[in-house]
């Protein structure tokens, strides 16, 4: 004798007459779906008497049984509002990697595409990488190991080192080169060409950040290591009313930083 409830499609009755002398077993669709109505019947009544968790914490709570709702509708994510990018949207109808490019405020441009791992097995096997950042193929030595793997970082030392000084200063590459196109190639402070090969030191307001690290919105310029070690350091550890140096006072109050993004500001 079997009874059928009106969803059908989710519950259905039977008398199990043998395992409960004549009591009303309830076995879902659900159930039968992952294991068969033969495997409900062998198994018996179980931890669950036969229902789905649905089902079942109707029965526990006392309530009469009812058709359980249809699942949830999957809703598909927007794609990225970059054209050509096929990642979904996470945050402002962007993707995650151009999300990243916008709040630095870096121009949106196409992401670059993961290097697949047997690529990178095969150069490392020739002894010759590919920096990800200067393009430039250089021997293995050349690039800082990852963890205890080994395997090489995708960026060159040399590049690797000023991702991780731009980090801290929390700017971008493309800033600091407008920045110094806007400073003219000198220091900001003492006006000396840059003549050697080592990039000048990124300055900003220690009573904003404390630190090596910067929020970003505190550099004030780039300067020679001398100005930033041999000027700076101990000019502004002194009180108010001995900072009687004209140089340094003028580009205390009016860095060349705050004067480009006011600049671009107003281009926008």
């Amino acid at each position: 004798m079997r009874d059928t409830c009106s969803s059908g499609s989710l519950i259905r009755w039977y008398i199990n007459g043998w395992r409960r002398l004549g009591g009303w077993t309830w076995t879902c669709a659900r159930q039968e779906a992952r294991g068969g109505l033969a495997t409900a019947l062998r198994t018996g009544i179980g931890s669950r008497e036969g229902l789905c968790a649905a089902h079942y914490a109707q029965h526990r709570s006392g309530r009469s049984m009812a058709p359980v709702g249809a699942a949830r509708t999957v809703v598909k994510r927007r794609g990225c509002a970059f054209g050509g990018c096929a990642r979904a949207a996470r945050a402002s109808g962007l993707c995650t990697g151009h999300y990243q490019q916008q709040r630095k405020g870096k121009a949106l441009a196409p992401l670059g595409k993961k290097r697949a791992n047997g690529v990178v097995q095969e150069m490392i096997r020739r002894g010759i990488v590919e920096c990800r950042e200067c393009g430039e193929c250089k021997p293995v030595a050349e690039y800082s190991p990852i963890g205890a793997s080994g395997a090489p970082r995708p960026y060159c030392k040399p590049c690797n080192a000023e991702r991780v000084r731009l980090g801290h200063y929390n700017v971008t590459k493309e800033f600091v080169d407008r920045l110094l196109r806007f400073q003219e190639g000198r220091c900001a402070i003492c006006g000396a060409d840059n003549t050697t090969h080592r990039a000048m030191d990124i300055d900003h307001d220690h009573a904003c950040c404390p630190g090596r690290r910067s929020c970003g919105r505190c550099v004030r310029g780039l300067v020679c290591s001398s100005c930033n070690f041999h000027g700076l350091g101990w000019y502004e550890a002194l009180p108010a009313e001995l900072r009687t140096f004209g140089l340094l006072n003028t580009y205390l109050s009016d860095p060349p930083a705050h004067r480009l993004r006011t600049e671009m500001a107003h281009c926008r």
